[in-house]
């Protein structure tokens, strides 16, 4: 390749929107989940397999809950404050008050709910220590709902910079505070810290945001709630399928195998994440210029194929790395994960089908397919827990975390392969112009 056609694509990538934005998500984002996973692994060693089971069961049902907790909202946020900025901008002001509103409403609901059945579900679970860390969780999901929608609106605004910074800000502070914290008060204070670090996250963004929306007009006030809440229902079924059925996962493993497998399980799943960085990163990047390019077919079925070449890049060399470091990374855990390699393999793999199918997840909200997605993806995550349930079965719960793992992988192949049939079928040339 000569000089001046490598000159061309740097300077194409220069004056790309996609690129810089896609820059910024990876690189800032990256660096703050870089540093979550040192804490993570310091957090295992000092509260070794078992505590570590029931600290990875809060903030994993932490995860689970506030995104249906936000009943969709976050992605909706992005999708309607990109299109709207293109045709009516004097209704962003209204549309990001909505959004914060909704939820705001159902995170607080489901917190109470949460901190009055903590004991029960603690006792039922044969782990009465559970109780408070359960009653914490409440407020760690009402952060969590929050912070995932103000980025959603900061998506929309193309303001990846001001995630990532806010991101990098909170994670050196989850750093600096569990170290300390979990060496002094063990579980507690780990729990303290990303109670903490949550928090600070939804104040950096509030910030972030009433800075931008200065920019628009004040309009008299028109309720956007309704529509918001309907183009939300079905990707928050789908965020409820995924809650129930993922937490149900955590609930089997501790009542078919161990609180210890949980542990394994809940150190395999940080560095699933960690290959998923980029990916997830990129998530709010694709929604929001698939949703402002659904008007141009060429530049939307171009963003599509870039996308998807991007997302297996850069799932595949990471799990690659991964994959060939897997016993040496086990090392680091200490000598009650000594079984952690062969799990960290096999659920690794997901990655690479889980990353593909973000593209399609995107182009499926964007062609207004949402009840279509939400169908396949309800179908996938049950048919997950029924899989993972026959295999602990017939295995008696030995080997918790590899049965998780396989059931996991079959369903995430599965999910991939729907996606592809239906956008192939339904969605394909047949994109909603509104």
């Amino acid at each position: 390749m000569s000089k001046l056609s490598i000159n061309r694509i740097l300077d194409n990538v220069k004056s790309s929107q996609l690129a810089k934005d896609s820059l910024w998500a990876v690189l800032g984002n990256g660096l703050g989940y870089a540093i979550l996973l040192v804490v993570g692994i310091i957090i295992a060693r000092f509260l070794g397999k078992d505590v570590y089971g029931e600290y990875g069961m809060v903030k994993s049902t932490m995860l689970y809950i506030a995104g249906f907790a936000t009943m969709g909202i976050g992605v909706t946020s992005t999708k309607y404050i990109s299109e709207y900025l293109q045709k009516n901008s004097s209704e962003i002001r209204n549309i990001a008050r909505d959004a914060m509103s909704i939820t705001l409403c159902f995170s607080c609901m489901i917190a109470i709910v949460l901190t009055l059945i903590a004991k029960p579900l603690a006792l039922y679970l044969n782990e009465p220590s559970l109780i408070n860390p359960f009653k914490i969780l409440g407020c760690l999901i009402i952060c969590k709902a929050i912070s995932t929608t103000q980025n959603g609106i900061l998506a929309g605004f193309c303001k990846f910079k001001a995630i990532a910074m806010n991101n990098i800000a909170c994670s050196v502070s989850m750093l600096l505070l569990a170290i300390p914290f979990t060496y002094t008060w063990g579980l507690y204070g780990a729990l303290s810290a990303l109670l903490f670090t949550q928090a600070m996250n939804c104040i950096l963004n509030y910030f972030s945001i009433r800075y931008i929306i200065k920019a628009y007009p004040i309009n008299n006030y028109v309720s956007h709630k309704k529509e918001l809440f309907l183009f939300s229902l079905p990707i928050a079924i789908q965020e409820s399928s995924y809650t129930i059925c993922s937490w149900g996962g955590t609930l089997l493993l501790v009542k078919l195998s161990s609180v210890g497998e949980l542990g394994i399980f809940s150190a395999v799943s940080q560095w699933n994440a960690v290959i998923l960085i980029v990916p997830g990163l990129l998530s709010n990047v694709v929604l929001s210029h698939l949703a402002s390019t659904k008007n141009d077919r060429y530049q939307h079925t171009k963003t599509i194929k870039v996308m998807l070449i991007v997302y297996f890049i850069c799932s595949f060399i990471p799990f690659i790395i991964v994959y060939f470091l897997s016993s040496w990374i086990t090392t680091f855990y200490g000598p009650t994960f000594a079984n952690m390699k062969y799990v960290l393999q096999v659920f690794i793999f997901c990655t690479i089908f889980h990353s593909c199918s973000n593209v399609f997840n995107s182009e499926f909200i964007v062609t207004h397919h949402n009840w279509l997605l939400m169908s396949i993806r309800t179908t996938k995550d049950c048919g997950i827990l029924i899989l993972a349930y026959i295999i602990l079965k017939n295995s008696d719960g030995i080997d918790g975390a590899m049965s998780y793992a396989t059931a996991y992988l079959i369903g995430t192949i599965y999910y991939f392969i729907a996606l592809i049939v239906f956008y192939n079928y339904k969605v394909k040339n047949k994109t909603i112009i509104r």
